[in-house]
């Protein structure tokens, strides 16, 4: 009976874990016509990398989606080897989904 009450009050005090914001990574770059690395950072981590394709068959230009804690974050991408976007500070609130906007020109 202890064993069972052990795990009965183990199981009550779990809660389940606040849903995550999620952020997506959307190039926009409508006069281009090429593939570019980028990186992804939040909060200085490189969460993830991905090649844009623009104006190119198949067109790619939005990155998968990332999940970070509800709360303020400073998101940052770039391309490998060359340009870097300015970061931008975010507060997400918990369920939230968030397009960070990457322009981009080329000449």
């Amino acid at each position: 009976m202890s064993i069972a009450a052990v795990v009965l009050a183990a199981c009550a005090t779990i809660e389940p874990a606040p849903p995550q914001a999620t952020v997506y990574f959307v190039l926009d770059a409508p006069l281009c016509s090429s593939q570019l690395p980028v990186e992804f950072t939040i909060d200085g981590a490189l969460v993830g990398t991905d090649t844009f394709r623009v104006n190119l068959a198949p067109n790619h230009t939005t990155s998968r989606a990332f999940a970070t804690s509800a709360g303020q974050h400073t998101l940052g991408a770039r391309v490998v080897g060359g340009y870097v976007w300015t970061d931008t500070t975010v507060t997400l609130a918990a369920g939230q989904i968030f397009n960070d906007s990457l322009p981009f020109y080329c000449s």
